[in-house]
């Protein structure tokens, strides 16, 4: 299970662990399509067969990046990368 906890990342359990991702700090613009940017970017971790952490880890820069852009828009490949990065560097 996933769980979003909005600004503070997300809660993923499974039978076996607990983790907790924690989200990075950007200006945000909208918070708009920010879950399914998130559900987006553990599916496409998962099609090319990442773990469970690795999904998670970039359904939160996915996620975050969603929240950098005004109204409407999703996120933006090169911005998830970036945070996918800073993620990976800091849990």
């Amino acid at each position: 299970m996933v769980v979003s906890l909005g600004a503070r990342g997300v809660m993923m359990i499974t039978r076996d662990e607990v983790e907790h991702v924690p989200a990075p700090i950007v200006l945000q613009q909208s918070t708009i399509g920010a879950n399914d940017s998130m559900v987006a970017g553990m599916v496409l971790s998962l099609s090319m067969e990442k773990s469970l952490s690795e999904v998670v880890r970039y359904g939160v820069a996915a996620g975050t990046a969603a929240t950098m852009n005004s109204g409407t828009q999703l996120c933006e490949k090169q911005d998830v990368d970036e945070l996918h990065e800073w993620i990976l560097a800091h849990v």
